[in-house]
Order: structure tokens, then sequence, then C-alpha cells
């Protein structure tokens, strides 16, 4: 159902019909709509439990997710639309800064010339010098400080953490000291799961799991956004049919991300997942059961990838799981499909990178691989 026909709908749906409404050098990103909720110009939104039982039944996935009303949709319009015309947020009813007018408005504060004393004296309370240690918890993680050294039982305790939440040794390596026949080979697709950043640097397309307007969404999307330029990538919107339908990908330059390597962006259109999810299969680790064609749209979402990324003659992708997070797509599911269609697809590419930030994902993603392999019997 369009969100235009629905009274309550999602933030990065908010700030997708928000951006429409508003010219395309005032594209507006989650990010600024959280901040402008930080400073108290716009409300949190509304839980589910607070909706009315008519809309609420039919949410199939339940969570601290938020919904929000087109009254929501014109607050944060104007509220973009007059910080462009020099309005302030303190002006706009945002919360004031925690200083008094006269510290904070004093040209003082701003010279060059002003003694340190009347600043400290009134304003800073200086910490006591400590004593600077340094700890090497592996051959590349240093942890510097200062006061107290950690005891024993910390160190562990790091030591601990950082097995459990950092990225092996191995995968931190560059691509010129990484030895790749470590790596499965997987026909004429090598699939290398990477516990990174998804802007880190990298030698060609970058795959961004995009909504079907083709604007700054959240999590892997919007770091995407943030890296290559939102005035870089928007205007290149009108290259494209759009709004994009699930399954179907759209082309933009890389903008800014071309100093990391980046040679373009192919925003794909990934299916949401409206079916039930039978908690009993998700315990025992056995495949949900998509009734509403999400597998389907999931194979012809990354066959399409596959397809553009030949059309622009393209080899290599760095790309997030999916439709794997805010679309609710049961992750192993998610991940063994994604890795069978990369693995059976006819395609010129010959390495997808796959990236999360995510231990734990890493982890699940490296087992959903091997057991891909091992079904096609691939060395």
């Amino acid at each position: 159902m369009s969100t235009k026909s629905r009274e309550y709908f999602l933030l990065n749906e908010l700030v997708a019909q928000a951006n429409e409404a508003l010219p395309a050098d005032l594209t507006l990103t989650e990010r600024t709509v959280r901040y402008y909720m930080q400073n108290g110009l716009v409300g949190k939104g509304l839980k589910i439990s607070e909706l009315p039982e008519e809309f609420s039944s039919k949410i199939v996935q339940r969570g601290n997710q938020r919904y929000f009303t087109l009254a929501d949709c014109t607050t944060i319009v104007d509220i973009r639309t007059a910080l462009e015309k020099g309005a302030s947020i303190e002006l706009l009813g945002g919360r004031r800064p925690q200083v008094n007018d006269d510290q904070y408005l004093s040209p003082v504060l701003y010279s060059r010339s002003f003694e340190m004393s009347e600043i400290v004296s009134d304003y800073i309370s200086l910490p006591e010098v400590q004593e600077a240690w340094s700890l090497q918890l592996r051959s590349d993680l240093t942890l510097n400080g200062t006061g107290a050294r950690p005891n024993v039982d910390t160190i562990r305790e790091l030591q601990k953490f950082v097995n459990l939440n950092f990225a092996p040794e191995q995968t931190l390596q560059s691509s010129d000291e990484y030895d790749y026949d470590d790596e499965p080979t997987t026909g004429r697709v090598r699939i290398e799961i990477e516990l990174v950043d998804i802007a880190a640097p990298f030698s060609g397309l970058l795959v961004n799991a995009s909504n079907a307007e083709v604007t700054p969404g959240g999590g892997a999307s919007g770091r995407i956004w943030e890296v290559c330029g939102v005035n870089e990538l928007s205007p290149q919107r009108v290259n494209n049919k759009l709004p994009l339908k699930p399954g179907q990908v759209a082309f933009t330059t890389a903008g800014r991300g071309e100093s990391r390597g980046f040679t373009g962006v192919i925003h794909a259109y990934g299916p949401r997942w409206t079916s039930p999810v039978d908690k009993e299969f998700l315990n025992k680790g056995k495949k949900q059961v998509p009734m509403n064609g999400e597998e389907q749209t999931l194979v012809r979402t990354w066959e399409n990838i596959l397809a553009m990324a030949d059309e622009y003659g393209e080899n290599r992708l760095a790309a997030p799981l999916i439709s794997s997070g805010l679309f609710g797509y049961p992750f192993q599911d998610c991940a063994e499909v994604t890795f069978e269609t990369l693995l059976e697809t006819p395609t010129r590419v010959t390495h997808v990178h796959i990236r999360t930030v995510s231990r734990r994902s890493f982890d699940q993603l490296v087992e959903a691989r091997n057991r891909v392999l091992r079904k096609l019997d691939i060395a």
C-alpha cells in the first residue's frame, strides 16, 4: 500500500515523503530527522501500542519501531525550509544551549586575544595530569589510556570483548596482502565476507540497499550517502525510472566516494519480508516459508545487480546483505538465497564482498556461505 494512502508510516517512509515535498537541493536524511528529535523540534513517533487497533493489527513484525503521521512530515519540511532560510534551532523552539547568554554570546569566547585564566577560572574544570599507559591486545590492536592501568582480570575481559566483536586479524589485511587461495573457490564468483564499514576503501562498484525513491536511508544506506555525498548523488535520480519496484535497481556515480576507489553505486530495492515468521522454525534453524514472493524478488534483485555490473563492465562488488535489516528478511534465509543466486547466475562479475560491522553477522554469513558451498558441491 502506498504511504500516501496511509495514516501512519515508518521513519524511512517519513523521510521519503518529506523529500518529495522539498526542492531537490534541500534533501533530508534519517540522521537529520533524528537530530531534529534530539533537539525537541519534532516528536519521536508513536509506539505500536499507541496506534489505532485497525492499523496495529495489520503489523506482522512487532518491535520497538516508531510510526509517524503526515503532520510530522509537514513539520520536518517546515523545519528544513526554515533552517535553510537562516533560522536557528533555538528560534524554532529547540533546546537552548547549556550555558547562559553571557557565556554563549560573549565575543571573548571567539577571540584569539583573551587571557586563558579568564576562561579557565569561570568555565573549565581542568583534569589532573595522569600517567599514560599503552596495552597491546593483539598484533594489530593497541589500547591507550591514562590513569590506573587495567588489572589482569580487566585485560582478560578486554581480550574476550575483542575476540567477540572485532574482525579476525586476517580480514583486516589489505587486498594486496590477503591470500585469496585460502578462500574456497565459488565458480565464476568468489564470495568474500568482510567485517568492515560498508564504505571502507574498495576498487569496484558499491551496492546500496535502497528504498523505492533512491533517497538516503538508515544504517549502511545512510553511510553510503554520507560518504558519496547527497548533493552529488541526488541530482542523478532523474536519470532513473522512479520509484523502483521491488527487485529493480538504479545507477549513480560514486560522487565523493570515487576518492575511496568506488567506480559507481548500484541502488537495489530489495523485498520486504511480509510473510509470517515461524519461531519454531527459527529456533531449529529451518528455512521460513516465503508466502508473498519474497524469495523470488530477492533472487531477481541480485540478478539485476549482476546484470547492471556487467553492463558497466565492472567485475567487483561490495555490498551489504540486502533486505536483511529493516526490511525484515530472516537473516540466515536471506544469506543463503543471496549466495545461491550469486553462484548460479551467469555473470562476468568475479568477486562479491559482503560487508557487515557486526561480528555475530560476520560469523553467520561465513557459516551460511559454507553451507551453500557444500549444498552446491563447490570445493
